[in-house]
C-alpha cells in the first residue's frame, strides 16, 4: 500500500469539472506520503470503493472497517466549516482506497496521539455516511463515530476471499489487448494510421455515438463526471485501463447483474474485462474525454502463461 501526498488546494471550476477534480483532490489532499505503509490488506467487505459507490443508499449505515489513520487538514463540503468541533483523519482501508473521515475533538485527540508513538497502528472504526452530507463532489466523506485499536471481525464485514493473482492481468499482457486503434481513438493515444481491417480509419470523432467492443483491465472506480457526473444512483463506474497509465471510464446501469460485475472487480481488485459499449462524450469540452456506456460485457480468459 501506498500513502499519496497531498496538500490542501483551492479549485476554481464549472460544476462539468469540479466533481472529477474534486476526487483528485481527495486522493491529493491526505496523508503525507510514506512509502513503508504496511502491506496487509484489510480484507474489508464491502471494499472501501465500493462502499463509497453505494453511498445514497447506504448512508445512515454503521459500517465497520478496519484501516490504518493519518490526521488530515481537509475539510471541505459538508464539512468545510468544521475544523473547531471536528479532526480529520485520511483512513486508508485497502490497496490505494482511502475516506476522509470526522470525529469529535475529544475522541481525535486521543487517537492523535496513539499514532505519534505507532503511526501504523491498525484501528477497527465504526462510520457512516451521514445523510444531510453525501454528495456528488465529496464522495469520501464520513463520520468515524468510534474507533479502537486493532482489528476486528464482525460478521459479514471480511471479505468472501483474497484476490486471485492468476485472474489479474500483467501490464505485458494488457499491452498486447489493447493494442488496437479503438482503444488508441479511445485513449487519445497516436498509432501510425489507426486502421482497422478493411482500412477503415478510427478517429475519436467516428466512434462518438457507434457501439464498440472493448477489452481492458478493469477496477472500481468513484469518478463520475461529464456525460455521467450526476449518474451514482443510477449507473456504476469502473476504470478500463491499459496497464501503462491509460484509461477509459465505463458506465453501466444498477442492475443485479452489474451488481455481481462490480463485486468481482472489487474482490479482485483487477480483472480482464471485455465490453460491448457507447461511446459518449461531452459535447463543446475540452476537458472531457469520450466515456463508455455498457451494455454487456463477458469476463475472458487471460492468455496462457510460462509456468516457469
Amino acid at each position: 500500500m501506498a500513502w499519496i501526498a497531498r496538500e490542501e488546494i483551492v479549485v476554481l471550476v464549472r460544476r462539468s469539472t469540479g466533481i472529477c477534480l474534486a476526487i483528485a483532490a481527495s486522493l491529493m489532499m491526505s496523508a503525507p506520503a510514506l512509502a513503508d505503509a504496511p502491506d496487509k490488506d484489510p480484507r474489508n467487505w464491502p471494499t472501501v470503493s465500493r462502499l463509497i459507490a453505494d453511498r445514497y443508499e447506504n448512508s445512515g449505515r454503521v459500517v465497520p472497517l478496519r484501516v490504518h489513520a493519518r490526521a488530515s487538514n481537509h475539510f471541505a463540503c459538508g464539512y468545510r466549516h468544521s475544523h473547531g468541533r471536528l479532526m480529520a483523519f485520511t483512513l486508508l482501508g485497502g490497496p490505494l482506497e482511502t475516506l476522509t473521515g470526522y470525529i469529535s475533538k475529544d475522541l481525535g485527540r486521543v487517537l492523535e496521539r496513539e499514532l505519534q508513538d505507532d503511526p501504523w497502528m491498525p484501528i477497527t472504526v465504526e462510520v457512516r455516511f451521514d445523510p444531510d452530507k453525501v454528495t456528488e463532489l465529496c464522495p469520501d466523506q464520513v463520520d468515524i463515530l468510534k474507533w479502537s485499536r486493532g482489528w476486528k471481525y464482525p460478521a459479514g464485514s471480511l471479505s468472501p476471499g483474497r484476490p486471485d493473482p492468476t485472474l489479474q492481468p500483467t501490464p505485458a499482457e494488457l499491452t498486447k489487448i489493447t493494442a488496437n486503434p479503438y482503444w488508441a481513438a479511445l485513449t487519445g493515444r497516436r498509432l501510425p494510421g489507426r486502421l482497422m481491417p478493411g482500412k477503415v480509419q478510427v478517429t475519436e470523432a467516428s466512434l462518438i455515438g457507434k457501439t464498440v467492443e472493448v477489452a481492458a483491465g478493469a477496477r472500481v472506480s468513484i469518478a463520475y463526471d461529464c456525460m455521467f457526473r450526476d449518474s451514482t444512483r443510477s449507473h456504476y463506474a469502473l476504470r478500463l485501463h491499459d496497464g501503462r497509465g491509460n484509461f477509459v471510464h465505463a458506465y453501466t446501469r444498477r442492475t443485479p447483474e452489474a451488481r455481481e460485475l462490480m463485486d468481482y472487480v472489487a474482490l479482485q481488485r483487477d480483472v480482464l474485462l471485455s465490453v460491448e459499449a457507447t461511446v459518449l462524450k461531452q459535447p463543446h469540452s475540452n476537458y472531457c474525454r469520450p466515456q463508455l456506456e455498457v451494455t454487456s460485457w463477458k469476463i475472458p480468459k487471460l492468455p496462457e502463461r510460462n509456468k516457469d
